[in-house]
């Protein structure tokens, strides 16, 4: 139970910490992306998160149902294939977690491509 508490009061404290603090986490729409910015929610971290099209309910309402998004969540639209579309995502943010990847579908043999 004291582990417990420890644990808890662990969470308050980074919470006073980062307060204020602007973070972004691209991908965020990914599975281990998506849980960083839930981390970082629950630590009271502002984040700004990159998806490829922030319009797209599918790929953002597990992010927008998080406890903090309404109020320290910001979602921007960014794709890794055009220059420049991360800037305003990362403006102003004092750490990046990169987490983004590129996906291709283009692939027809993966034998052949393999």
């Amino acid at each position: 139970m004291a582990e417990k508490q420890q644990e808890g009061s662990n969470v308050e404290e980074g919470s006073s910490r980062a307060a204020g603090k602007v973070v972004c986490v691209t991908g965020a729409s990914g599975y281990i992306a998506s849980w960083i910015v839930k981390l970082l929610l629950d630590r009271g971290y502002t984040v700004h998160g990159t998806v490829r099209d922030t319009a797209d309910p599918d790929k953002t309402w597990h992010l927008r149902a998080l406890d903090g998004a309404n109020d320290r969540l910001q979602l921007f639209n960014a794709n890794l294939l055009e220059e420049g579309s991360f800037d305003a995502a990362i403006d102003g943010c004092e750490c990046v977690f990169h987490a983004a990847s590129p996906v291709f579908f283009t692939i027809k043999d993966p034998k052949v491509n393999y």
